[in-house]
């Protein structure tokens, strides 16, 4: 008979629009509420204490920690900072443009991270762009949502990936269909965040899919989760995210960064729970140069905390050198983020298609 915990459990799930076995998602609005309906309070959080992700002790430090190869591996396993440059795939059958724009950060940044239908809106497929990126000799992240696939997909792209050359993947559970602008399309979710990163893994680690049945030959990426320092209950998060590099991830990617003084005690808390002596952290970096920019992160991204000052800087900033005070700002919390114990890298978020300003930046930081 299962006792009131497992009843609990089974009721936020079923009142969660994800369905999530191991909520709550990165996605908690102000006011603990979902970020599909303003009017559900996040099931989770009244059941937080006997969640099943949730930690009994801190990791126990590895042995030797597993390693990787490829430019990203690389930097990380040498100790050094890395850069990494998100990529929204285009409506398009045709990605040589896009392929053209990022020409000039090959070299300048390790990877570069291809999100997958972000914001639930459809675009070219991730797998074939993070591809045609490692084609190009750019080192790709390939994201990959439980929003649009059963764990048969999911297994078959993970295995088709490494075939294809990409050796990095990141695993989330997606944005809800009812963000995006095909609303009326029927959402999967038949695994979280957690389950995936445990899928990959055992793919990975164990040579054989979700059922047990061996592969002919096992893939050999990384495995990336995400970290959502800035989401409530921001007690939570630091310990979640630890929960996913117990799960399998060698790398944990955040929101974007805008308030240190709670991203800092989200690093410390991920360290004192062993999670930074088994992956990296790599920060989230939005790099906003425009007012519109700036407000929308506010109103329609959750977890972008973005500071009233800031806003207020572009606000009295002259429109043409708006651009230049959001670059000066970006490459000053660059700069804060390197010098923040624990934190392995940054990922950089160019906005509004301003592709060009991720390369400003880097050049403004020093390279």
């Amino acid at each position: 008979m299962p006792d009131t915990h497992e009843i609990a459990l089974v009721e936020a799930q079923a009142r969660c629009p994800k369905r999530m076995l191991h909520g709550p998602c990165g996605g908690v609005r102000p006011g603990n509420v979902c970020e599909v309906d303003a009017t559900l309070p996040c099931p989770y959080l009244a059941i937080a204490d006997s969640l099943a992700w949730r930690l009994n002790a801190p990791l126990t430090p590895p042995t030797s920690r597993k390693t990787h190869s490829g430019p990203l591996a690389a930097r990380l396993q040498g100790g050094g900072f890395a850069l990494v440059a998100e990529v929204y795939a285009p409506d398009s059958a045709d990605l040589s443009e896009l392929l053209r724009r990022y020409e000039p950060l090959r070299g300048r940044v390790d990877a570069v991270n291809v999100a997958d239908n972000a914001l639930a809106t459809p675009h070219t497929s991730a797998l074939a762009t993070a591809a045609m990126f490692e084609r190009q000799g750019s080192a790709a992240i390939l994201n990959m949502t439980c929003r649009d696939r059963n764990r048969i997909a999911l297994q078959s792209d993970l295995l088709g990936a490494v075939a294809l050359g990409v050796q990095h993947v990141f695993c989330i559970t997606g944005d809800h269909p009812a963000l995006g602008d095909h609303r009326q399309s029927r959402a999967v979710f038949e695994l979280d965040s957690l389950e995936l990163i445990a899928m990959a893994r055992r793919l990975r680690d164990e040579g054989c899919l979700h059922n047990g049945r061996p592969l002919q030959q096992a893939p050999t990426y990384m495995i990336g989760a995400a970290g959502s320092p800035f989401s409530p209950p921001h007690a939570l998060q630091a310990e979640r995210a630890s929960a996913k590099v117990a799960a399998g991830a060698d790398f944990i990617q955040t929101q974007a960064v805008f308030d240190l003084a709670l991203f800092r005690p989200f690093v410390r808390h991920m360290g004192e729970l062993g999670a930074l002596q088994h992956a990296w952290l790599i920060a989230g970096l939005a790099v906003v140069t425009t007012l519109e920019q700036a407000l929308w992160l506010q109103a329609e991204v959750p977890g972008a905390l973005v500071p009233e000052e800031f806003i207020a800087l572009l606000r009295r900033t002259p429109g043409p050198q708006r651009r230049a005070a959001g670059l000066a700002y970006s490459a000053e919390m660059l700069a804060e983020l390197r010098a923040t114990p624990g934190v392995s890298g940054a990922l950089l978020f160019p906005l509004g298609g301003d592709i060009e300003s991720m390369g400003e930046l880097i050049e403004r930081a020093g390279g």
